[in-house]
């Protein structure tokens, strides 16, 4: 049985190359990352751009006051006379604005932004405004695509129609 010998420099140079090879790893990994916080970046961007879009006709509208309490906006209970046509207006563009903002939180929760205990909050907040039939059919008119699978796949009441 002959034995192989391995000169020292041959160690050093596998040793060098296995380090060459974490670094490579770690500068990916970092990549990787600061790809996925500018894409949030841009997401966040672009819903804090639509949402003042959605908000910018109710500044100064006393009418919107009333509703800006979001146990009023999320629950759709009795507070809106829907059959005053500028209460309801105002009422569906403050949802749109809260379904913006509420998918957004989904996507930066969906790119690792947000933790899950953070999102628990936002998810049931949704959940519940896609219970009631009339919102739904408010959010299913704003949200993505993707955003509406999610809803769809969670969702705990069925709507006629």
């Amino acid at each position: 049985m002959q034995r192989i010998t391995v000169s020292f420099d041959t160690w050093i140079q596998l040793f060098g190359m296995i380090a060459l090879l974490g670094g490579l790893v770690f500068v990916g990994l970092e990549m990787q990352q600061s790809q996925r916080i500018a894409i949030a970046g841009q997401v966040q961007a672009r819903n804090d751009s639509l949402m003042t879009y959605i908000m910018a006709p109710l500044e100064g509208n006393t009418v919107a006051l009333q509703f800006f309490d979001l146990s009023q906006v999320s629950e759709g209970n009795d507070v809106v006379d829907f059959s005053n046509e500028e209460e309801r207006l105002v009422y569906d563009q403050i949802i749109r604005f809260r379904v913006v903002s509420l998918q957004n939180a989904w996507q930066q929760y969906n790119l690792g932004m947000i933790p899950e205990d953070t999102f628990k909050y936002t998810s049931d907040l949704i959940m519940s405004m896609y219970s009631n039939c009339y919102l739904r059919n408010l959010i299913q008119g704003r949200a993505s695509q993707g955003f509406l699978s999610y809803l769809e796949a969670n969702k705990t009441v069925e709507c006629p129609g």
